[in-house]
């Protein structure tokens, strides 16, 4: 089992954990330094994959598409400092600026035509520049917007069926294996694991 806590104050969020998971693609809307502090990590950024062993640190740019995964066999436990006020400086082009607010502000399901509809750009073209500018595609920052929705729930001590509702989740299995996927841990422990200050 993996063993993940967070730590958020005003300006940045501190991650420690020791886990054998490996974390999909994804990016964070912040700059991030992490250390292995034990065990070894792969680390695909930019291209690249780096194996990081206990004493190595690495940095992740805001907006950039990167995993992490444990080398196999075993577990590596890490540190990660992301700095909020590192966030939201990238310029973006109009369509994915405006693409990317609707995103996080729909209620709604996931639906790229409409979203391309909405930004008045062919699906292809706004997937295409959706890539090139946050390095995810439309889809994969839903599920990661999703997931922080997921997160703000949990710190509110909203019930998950509740918050699998309001998000779209077909049910509450649903935003749990989806939540695992990609933080690591179940919802609950990351309740439990969560501090703010």
């Amino acid at each position: 089992m993996n063993d993940i806590s967070f730590h958020e104050f005003a300006n940045m969020e501190t991650i420690q954990g020791e886990c054998s998971h490996v974390f999909p693609p994804h990016i964070h809307e912040s700059l991030c330094i992490g250390r292995i502090n034990s065990g070894r990590a792969e680390l695909s950024i930019l291209g690249r994959i780096e194996m990081l062993s206990a004493g190595d640190c690495y940095v992740i740019p805001p907006y950039t598409l990167h995993t992490l995964s444990s080398v196999t066999p075993g577990r590596f436990s890490y540190q990660v400092i992301c700095f909020k006020s590192f966030n939201n400086h990238k310029g973006f082009t109009e369509s994915v600026s405006s693409a990317k607010d609707y995103i996080e502000n729909t209620r709604s399901g996931f639906s790229i035509d409409a979203l391309s509809d909405m930004v008045h750009v062919s699906k292809y073209h706004l997937n295409r520049v959706f890539k090139q500018e946050l390095g995810i595609s439309p889809y994969q920052f839903y599920i990661s917007h999703r997931i922080k929705r997921v997160k703000q729930g949990l710190q509110a001590d909203l019930p998950l069926s509740e918050i699998a509702y309001d998000l779209g989740f077909y049910d509450q299995s649903h935003l749990c294996n989806t939540f695992l996927k990609h933080v690591g841990i179940p919802p609950t422990q990351y309740a439990r694991s969560y501090h703010y200050g």
